[in-house]
């Protein structure tokens, strides 16, 4: 019991469960909030709003199919899932800074899905290669629960901010959770190699 404890302290994995827990705040956020927050805060028609949704959508799941194959192909998972994820932020501040052109929002979006989903594959390849050997199933079941807490806290969050008509201050802060992703990343690859833990797939 202390052996499981210890494990799933080390910084690699905590640093990886705070990934989960951010990047799903995020992605939940856009998922749950998109076609809301277009409506009320952009004066986005809403057939066009929830269009945007179908877009992200469509875009997450190239995303994860390009990303699949990226993955294959590079060991630098952290840099894929760090230039996805600050993609998707940029973006995401371009589009709360000023008026949205309406012929652009579909584009945007679908593109910030596929920025999104190239991540995937690199992601849990990361949390691989952070994974002791004969720990997996510990550190997965730990790190993947981050899914639920993200999944928890993310919607009270967002829900909240339009509650309180901060359409485009939703945005800022879904682009901070990713930027904030990005951190966990990098710290990750110098926690792995700090613990010892099998970095190869980090570069």
């Amino acid at each position: 019991m202390k052996g499981s404890v210890a494990l799933l302290l080390r910084a690699p994995i905590l640093l990886c469960f705070a990934y989960f827990v951010i990047q799903t705040m995020a992605g939940l956020g856009i998922q749950t909030f998109l076609p809301t927050t277009l409506a009320t805060g952009f004066d986005v028609p809403l057939l066009l709003a929830t269009s945007a949704l179908t877009a992200y959508l469509s875009g997450g799941l190239v995303g994860i199919l390009a990303g699949g194959f990226l993955a294959a192909k590079t060991e630098r998972h952290d840099r894929v899932a760090a230039t996805g994820l600050l993609s998707a932020a940029l973006l995401l501040i371009g589009a709360a800074t000023g008026p949205m052109p309406l012929p652009l929002v579909l584009p945007l979006f679908a593109t910030i899905g596929f920025a999104l989903g190239v991540t995937g594959p690199s992601r849990d390849l990361i949390v691989k290669a952070a994974t002791p050997k004969g720990a997996a199933g510990r550190v997965y079941g730990f790190v993947y629960s981050g899914l639920d807490l993200g999944g928890t806290v993310g919607p009270i969050v967002f829900g909240f901010m339009l509650d309180h008509a901060l359409a485009h201050e939703l945005f800022y802060a879904i682009a901070a959770c990713l930027l904030l992703a990005i951190g966990t990343v990098v710290q990750l690859k110098r926690a792995s190699a700090d613990h010892g833990a099998p970095a190869r797939q980090l570069g």
